[in-house]
């Protein structure tokens, strides 16, 4: 079972595999921002700290909402994050 950090406030929670990070968050009641929920926005924006390859690849529509919105090379979604191994997250100030 994959394990989610979140640097926010430092707890770690054991997730299935193909969990969204906002599913997650919304279960677990994990501190982080969103706002549509689909990919648009770009409030839910997060870095990626560990564990880049354990998650699904970027897409072209979540790509395009963070080339907007930050320059960050590790940004990621996250509404649209899909985990797929252990990784560690902290919101993108």
């Amino acid at each position: 079972m994959p394990k989610v950090k979140t640097l926010v406030d430092g707890k770690t929670y054991d997730v299935a595999v193909g969990t969204k990070f906002l599913d997650l968050c919304q279960q677990q009641k994990a501190k982080h921002d969103f706002g549509c929920t689909v990919g648009s926005c770009g409030v839910c924006r997060l870095e990626l700290v560990e564990g880049g390859a354990n998650v699904d690849p970027i897409t072209t529509d979540e790509k395009d909402t963070l080339a907007l919105a930050t320059d960050h090379t590790n940004a990621r979604l996250g509404c649209q994050l899909v985990i797929r191994g252990d990784i560690a997250v902290r919101p993108v100030a």
